[in-house]
């Protein structure tokens, strides 16, 4: 989920490319079964510290902040709003607001989410922005000007949670687990906005780098970008994090997203026989560009980015898919190894009932399912049921685990200094054979490293 910014020009089937997964080998350190229930049932306080008289070294400051804190409460229910395209070309992502509901259908029908004593059922109100900023704006001032929602819940895109940030950050409204990788999220003028579980953009270049100088050191590099926010944060990352790697970009292109036709782009790098191709595309950008390099003859080891990793797009591009290599943050609900874990059963028996007619091994119903179940466990966290608590705890989570289709031993944490979440994750490689994409890389733990190796310019531009 990236910048666009006139989507209506792209394909439809190129929505589906919303997520990254991988493939679990084995259980968790603990049994997932029930594992969706257990904030339900749960008695222990939660962990935050924030209030609406916040301590003295609270990280987010609310001093300047008007309104009612505790609006979208009233009796039992908590009300979130959401923004996302469900008409158009992009409504393929309407598929992550079926994996929302199907977790909170199955939470409320147990009871609900227990928070600071007190069990809620949780409501969403979904309003559709056709993946168009402006309309997310609109969206978003209805959503808390007439619904008075508590707040914002996994709005979708880059661009469109820019056009909403200032706003929300004047009234001090959360946007909890906005649904882009972008770096950022970790601005700190803006500490209403808390990032989702995908992969920072930095984060997943750094991974391939990582990987070229332990396998391949002294490799050349070729790279091809969107021309947008989204593929200059791949750009920026590359060139800043190489220097001193002895690896070495030898050409760079780019292409626009709204014509993702990127032949010509492609037979001036694969001239260069560069030992490994970065890949900073989405959507549909991505299998084309795999089926071109495919054409040319040109062999390298190529990393794509994450937002590619949905079946929909590997089925496009068939087998010059064979071989990718990406980041992944979440396990694969399409592979036969999740499916027999105990937790699978649970999932699927959800979506079925609730879902709509979802399909239960899509990764982008996982993705909602995985990120309901994240701010279930936030909201159970808060020692107070206000805007001001849940934002505050927002910043302080600590070892969040065991949720959804999280990697088994994968941790997310935040801190003062830390506002990513999505930071432990598997390398990964798609098989064309097998049809989904296997650990190549044991887990990856790079806590805390977001903000270190991402240009300031991607942080706080």
């Amino acid at each position: 989920m990236r910048n666009a910014r006139t989507p209506r020009a792209r394909l439809a089937v190129a929505a589906l490319a919303v997520v990254s997964i991988t493939v679990a080998a084995c259980e968790g350190p603990r049994s997932r079964e029930n594992q969706s229930l257990r904030v339900a049932t749960q008695t222990t306080p939660g962990t935050g510290t924030g209030a609406a008289g916040q301590p003295a070294k609270a990280i987010v400051d609310t001093s300047a902040c008007t309104g009612n804190p505790t609006d979208g409460i009233s009796g039992d229910t908590i009300t979130l709003g959401t923004s996302l395209p469900e008409s158009g070309l992009y409504s393929a992502f309407s598929q992550i607001l079926q994996g929302e509901k199907s977790y909170f259908g199955m939470l409320n029908a147990a009871g609900g989410v227990e928070v600071a004593g007190k069990r809620y059922k949780i409501k969403i109100i979904d309003k559709d922005d056709a993946y168009e900023a402006n309309k997310t704006l609109t969206n978003v001032q209805d959503l808390i000007n007439s619904e008075k929602v508590f707040a914002l819940f996994n709005v979708v895109g880059t661009s469109n949670n820019f056009a909403i940030r200032d706003l929300i950050s004047q009234l001090c409204v959360p946007d909890l687990f906005a649904a882009t990788g972008s770096p950022a999220w970790g601005n700190h003028k803006y500490p209403f906005v808390l990032g989702t579980e995908l992969v920072p953009y930095p984060v997943e270049v750094k991974s391939f780098l990582d990987y070229l100088k332990a396998k391949h050191p002294g490799a050349t590099i070729a790279a091809l970008y969107a021309s947008d926010d989204f593929g200059g944060a791949y750009k920026a990352t590359l060139h800043a994090l190489i220097k001193g790697t002895g690896l070495r970009i030898v050409k760079e292109a780019s292409y626009n997203p709204d014509t993702p036709d990127t032949k010509s782009q492609v037979t001036g790098l694969a001239s260069t026989k560069a030992d490994a191709f970065l890949l900073g595309a989405t959507l549909l950008g991505c299998p084309q560009t795999l089926s071109n390099v495919r054409a040319s003859g040109w062999k390298p080891i190529t990393y794509m980015s994450g937002t590619c990793a949905a079946k929909t797009l590997m089925d496009i591009a068939g087998p010059a898919g064979d071989g990718v290599i990406t980041s992944a943050p979440l396990i694969d609900p399409a592979a036969p190894t999740t499916k027999a874990m105990a937790f699978y059963k649970q999932y699927a028996a959800a979506v079925a009932k609730y879902g709509t007619g979802a399909a239960t091994d899509s990764s982008i119903v996982a993705y909602g399912w995985t990120t309901a179940a994240l701010l279930v466990e936030l909201l159970h966290r808060s020692p107070k049921l206000d805007r001001y608590s849940v934002m505050e705890t927002a910043r302080t989570l600590t070892d969040l685990e065991g949720l959804g289709f999280m990697p088994p031993g994968a941790k997310f944490n935040t801190s003062a200094n830390d506002w990513y979440l999505g930071e432990t994750y598997n390398l990964v490689q798609f098989s064309y054979a097998k049809k989904y994409f296997a650990d190549i890389s044991p887990l990856i733990d790079d806590d805390g490293k977001t903000a270190e190796i991402s240009p300031s310019s991607l942080i706080n531009g």
